[in-house]
């Protein structure tokens, strides 16, 4: 049996899909019914620690500090063609655990990155 003292904490950070962009209504809704499925299995069964779905690339600002002052930028902070979509913390015991989460994480074209949490 698994304790939590067995167990470690990694962020899944979830990017966009071209399917969220380019599919039809019924791709989408079928994708996001099997992430919805995704998320309740491992919400149950504790692996799925906290989670949220981001909104839209276009609605971040990124707040930039250089030299001690502030500036704002009307955009996410990574100007990259993949976007974080959302983000799950999960409690698994090990690396291999979280890639093999990561996985499975049910979707037609993305990418996970898997990252270990430093808890203090």
């Amino acid at each position: 049996m698994t304790t939590k003292e067995d167990t470690m904490k990694y962020v899944l950070l979830l990017t966009r899909g071209a399917w969220q962009e380019e599919g039809s209504e019924q791709e989408r809704a079928e994708v996001f019914d099997g992430i919805v499925e995704w998320f309740t299995k491992h919400r149950a069964d504790g692996t799925i620690v906290e989670a949220n779905q981001l909104r839209e690339p276009e609605t971040a600002t990124t707040v930039v500090v250089e030299e001690g002052h502030s500036s704002m930028i009307d955009r996410p902070l990574l100007e990259a063609k993949e976007a974080i979509g959302g983000y799950a913390i999960v409690e698994v015991p090990d690396l291999d655990a979280a890639l093999e989460l990561a996985a499975s994480f049910p979707v037609p074209d993305g990418k996970v990155e898997v990252r270990p949490i430093v808890e203090r």
